[in-house]
């Protein structure tokens, strides 16, 4: 109403808006606490760093490139190769030019540097968040999910905030600009187009990096993946992977639980690396947010079975059932079917998990597969 009117003034403005919130009608804009906002200046501090450090290997590779020198590394970066590198430094009849190589040993003195600042600023994260034990909660639940490391963890927490404020997964996804466009007017048919890309761009592109790695992971999110991708193509399933995976955020934060499909060992592993570097910086042992033994993951340690890689297997065996039920539901919803029996007969529901549930699957598969293994064992 502002922006359209005809005799636009401060003094018409004001005026308009002081109606506007008189009314009622300007919206409230939430403004995060203490926790959140520190930890996203910490976020983007990391962030500012790992930009920086992309610059400067884009650098090596423009000055190998002008020069016209091969390598054969599949990371330029990594032990051989770093070593390659310094050595082409001090060669000179590599054909490699002198102010190049100059350059290059710069370079990768300022590289060494970036990643020590960027080893102190994730440690700084990491005890950030460990010394607070709602954010410690919240981290454990997220590390839970395939592909959410602690930088991806802490980056979603900070642009989330306090989960309260949205009461549907729907707006988490919309907050992050996940959601399809839509356009309708008057009584045409509603038309959808890509994502509206608005909100935290920071945790979209968060969400989308770690559903890369979800979407190899046995499941219904692998089932969503393969289907979507079938149709759209790899970068289209991805942002609907990415979508499942805020609204699964969602749903952890607000039940405080941990993801059913995980897989035990990766998520110890990834709480403890966390636990880890909050203890190098603190010198403070910190113990995990997360109670043992208790939800879904009960029927892998009261099955008598020993060894997590066992209980590892029997985590997959059961996503991948999972994900076999959830293909057949979606489609015999498409072919307009009845998909209870499915269900019914499976006795779980990969569209509605429910832990108690998922806990029964898990205690069924893992029956089967200690007489798989005394089957063997005798034989």
């Amino acid at each position: 109403m502002i922006a359209s009117a005809k005799i636009k003034t401060d003094k018409i403005d004001a005026r308009v808006l002081a109606e506007l919130a008189r009314a009622g009608y300007l919206p409230l804009v939430w403004l995060p606490d203490l926790d959140t906002e520190s930890l996203r200046h910490l976020f983007c501090d990391r962030r500012s760093l790992v930009d920086r450090r992309t610059e400067l290997k884009n650098t090596v590779h423009s000055i190998l490139h002008r020069n016209l020198i091969e390598y054969q590394f599949e990371d330029l970066f990594g032990a051989a190769g770093r070593k390659w590198l310094e050595a082409l430094c001090e060669a000179s009849d590599q054909g490699c030019d002198q102010l190049d190589r100059l350059r290059l040993r710069a370079i990768l003195i300022e590289l060494d540097r970036l990643e020590s600042h960027l080893r102190e600023v994730e440690g700084a994260i990491a005890a950030f968040i460990a010394e607070r034990p709602k954010l410690r909660a919240q981290l454990d639940h997220l590390l839970s999910i395939h592909g959410v490391s602690m930088v991806v963890g802490a980056g979603l927490l900070a642009a989330i905030g306090d989960i309260k404020r949205f009461s549907k997964a729907k707006q988490l996804a919309s907050y992050f600009g996940l959601v399809p466009s839509t356009y309708q007017s008057g009584d045409t048919q509603a038309r959808h187009g890509k994502i509206t890309k608005t909100g935290r761009s920071d945790a979209r592109w968060l969400a989308v990096e770690a559903a890369e790695h979800l979407r190899k992971a046995p499941g219904p999110l692998r089932a969503l993946y393969t289907r979507v991708s079938a149709k759209r193509g790899h970068n289209v399933a991805v942002v609907a992977v990415a979508r499942k995976l805020t609204e699964l955020a969602w749903h952890l934060l607000t039940k405080d639980e941990d993801f059913l499909y995980q897989k035990p060992r990766l998520t110890q592993d990834k709480r403890s690396a966390v636990r880890k570097l909050a203890r190098r910086r603190t010198g403070r042992k910190i113990p995990s947010a997360a109670a043992p033994a208790l939800g879904s993951k009960a029927a892998l340690y009261g099955s008598g079975l020993q060894g997590r890689k066992v209980k590892d297997q029997i985590s997959k065996l059961a996503a991948e059932q999972a994900e076999a039920i959830y293909q057949a539901v979606i489609e015999h919803r498409q072919a307009d079917g009845n998909s209870s029996t499915l269900t019914s007969n499976s006795g779980f529901d990969p569209t509605r998990p429910l832990s108690t549930d998922w806990q029964k699957v898990l205690e069924i598969v893992a029956e089967k597969h200690l007489h798989a293994l005394k089957s063997e064992q005798s034989s």
